[in-house]
């Protein structure tokens, strides 16, 4: 804001200068707070006096977002745009609302279009800065460039100063230094403009165009709709973006967790804040816009939670689905915007999975008996399931073990003979000071994995102590190509899905090989040292390991107990993160199914997908 004092005539008129920057949260909510506080006895914006009627009887029609159309006579079209977080539409509502008096000065676009500047500091400075030093600490760095416009809005500002002592004018920062130059110089002569358009309508905007034409997100559209009584009522309230795109990641990250099954980790958001951070340090910017944020949710949790970020942050959820006016779709590029593009490219489900249908129940009634006679005492599991567990326990055995051939590996400059081939990293890494090709020699290991534990989260919590998986149970493989299995889950008769058919989902598993040899881990007293759930499965693990080796894939690394405990023993144990294996297959193996005796597998398939 710059307010500026102006005598004429021996009358004393106060300007307060109010810059915007198109549809900008921050310089919105400022020009609303200041016009609350200075109360002008004139408003005047920057709009051609033609489009009063329409203007107002479009904003009063607000939260619906609308559009503006000018006809001209050589059949060129103008488009406004009306949407909540606009500093004209807002300084139109401040004046409707508080009988103040309306003043349109601007000119039809008779001169070439300026050049809309990029903001020279951060808006988001306006938080802590305030909006008046923030204006004046831009000021400088406005270029001044008067044409015919700028001087018709001078002069335009010279007659309210003759008729009114506290005036209100909400302009682009761009022309802001011009426009006080031309008032500086005004004569007082004033003309009419000829070219006058021959149509205006209004009509209401697409739900497409919302998302792709509003400078500002549309939930920040809509966060500023429902708190704008907020802002007259407490000076102090404030609309932060950093909190606006919080919420929006939040909602994403929930919506992306029932739609995949996929819980983000902190690790992940980790990740995001980091490359986040580092690509605003590239792009020299000091705020992501939404852009940024879709790219780097992208990295994080690929294009399906990129799609519902995107997706949250643009819909508009106060457009009415009743039009009292005809529906315009416009793009990006018909209105000469500039653009980013970015293509997702989201899983669909094949239809003719779709086409098998699952039973379900029919009836509260129905789910209420089967919950009551679903008794567990004697259960069993889904073989499918089991395969998957058991291929995926195999799998991540031959990883594990590929990480002690690794540490065994020789390398040593090419002599007489390639051994097991050219070693390509450390050939590139010494090429420059020795031009001596390397190979390596892999050791002939005939090291075998007797167990494997699998965390996926600790419980209790470590932080809050709360236990989410209070099932804690033991049993054993059906025949030799099956391992033993000790566990902790959810409690499966809290979600039925079938008559005799229970899902819970694993918190941890130990699996261990050969079959028909564990006790029951959970009651065995030998294993009371453990602290928690996790350590217990895998001083267990260790125990009845046949072999030297004992995979561990969990977020963190064994402990010190753990470690003397193998030591002890003379095993060793392989600690892979899980963050190294896909979250899709992660969340396939956590769920599982309970069966209330063999006879049910006849009939699990068709309550279960898989």
């Amino acid at each position: 804001m710059l307010k500026i004092e102006y005598t004429f005539q021996n009358k004393t008129s106060i300007l307060y200068f109010l810059p915007f920057f198109p549809e900008n949260l921050e310089t919105t909510q400022a020009i609303l707070k200041t016009l609350s506080e200075i109360k002008p006895q004139v408003v005047a914006l920057t709009l051609p006096f033609f489009v009063k009627d329409k203007w107002i009887e479009a904003v009063n029609g607000l939260p619906d977002i609308y559009v503006l159309t000018l006809t001209y006579k050589t059949n060129e079209m103008e488009y406004l745009l009306i949407s909540p977080i606009c500093a004209l539409v807002e300084g139109t509502r401040f004046a409707l609302s508080n009988n103040i008096i309306l003043s349109f000065i601007d000119l039809p676009k008779e001169t070439p279009f300026q050049e809309i500047i990029e903001p020279p500091l951060p808006l988001y400075l306006i938080k802590n800065w305030g909006y008046k030093r923030y204006t004046e600490k831009v000021f400088s760095f406005l270029p001044k460039h008067i044409t015919q416009r700028e001087k018709f809005i001078g002069e335009r500002v010279f007659e309210l100063v003759s008729k009114y002592s506290s005036i209100a004018i909400i302009l682009p920062f761009y022309q802001l230094k011009s426009v006080l130059e031309a008032f500086k110089n005004a004569s007082g002569l004033l003309y009419l403009p000829k070219d006058i358009p021959k149509n205006i309508e209004i009509f209401s905007l697409h739900t497409q165009s919302i998302r792709e034409l509003l400078s500002e997100p549309a939930y920040f559209q809509s966060a500023y709709e429902k708190n704008r009584k907020k802002f007259l009522e407490n000076s102090k309230f404030y609309l932060d973006r950093i909190t606006l795109y919080e919420e929006i990641i939040e909602k994403a990250q929930e919506k992306y967790r029932k739609e995949t099954g996929i819980q983000l980790s902190i690790r992940d958001f980790n990740v995001f804040g980091q490359f986040l951070r580092n690509f605003l340090l590239i792009k020299g910017r000091y705020i992501p816009d939404l852009f940024d944020l879709v790219l780097t949710a992208r990295g994080i949790g690929g294009d399906e939670f990129a799609f519902w970020l995107w997706e949250i942050a643009t819909y508009y959820d106060l457009q009415n689905e009743k039009k009292y006016y005809p529906v315009l779709k416009l793009s990006a590029e018909e209105l000469n915007l500039p653009t980013k593009k970015l293509r997702l490219f989201r899983k669909i489900k094949s239809i003719r999975s779709c086409l098998r249908f699952l039973k379900r129940f029919t009836t509260r009634e129905e789910r209420r008996n089967l919950v009551q006679s679903f008794s567990g005492k004697v259960i069993c599991s889904f073989p499918p399931e089991d395969i998957i567990v058991e291929t995926f326990g195999k799998k991540a055995m031959e990883k594990g073990l590929r990480v002690i051939t690794e540490n065994l590996r020789k390398i040593e400059p090419f002599t007489t003979s390639l051994k097991d081939g050219l070693d390509i990293r450390e050939t590139i890494r010494k090429w420059i000071f020795e031009e001596t090709p390397y190979v390596k020699e892999d050791p002939q290991t005939h090291a075998k994995a007797g167990s494997i534990v699998i965390i996926f989260e600790e419980d209790p919590n470590p932080v809050t102590g709360r236990e989410r998986y209070p099932w804690n149970f033991t049993w054993h493989g059906e025949h030799h190509q099956e391992s033993d299995m000790a566990f902790y889950a959810t409690d499966p008769s809290l979600n039925i899905v079938g008559p005799g058919i229970a899902k819970a989902k694993y918190g941890g598993f130990m699996l261990t090989y050969p079959p028909m040899r564990v006790y029951d881990v959970w009651e065995d007293s030998y294993f009371d040292i453990a602290e928690n759930k996790a350590e217990r499965l895998l001083l267990a693990g260790i125990d009845y390991s046949l072999e030297k080796y004992i995979v561990y894939i969990a977020k963190k690394p064994p402990s010190q107990l753990v470690k003397r405990f193998a030591n002890f023993q003379g095993k060793k144990i392989i600690f892979i993160p899980i963050g190294s294996f896909s979250k899709t297959l992660l969340e396939k193996i956590r769920i599982f199914h309970v069966l209330e005796g063999h006879y049910v597998r006849s009939y699990a398939h068709k309550y279960i997908n898989k």
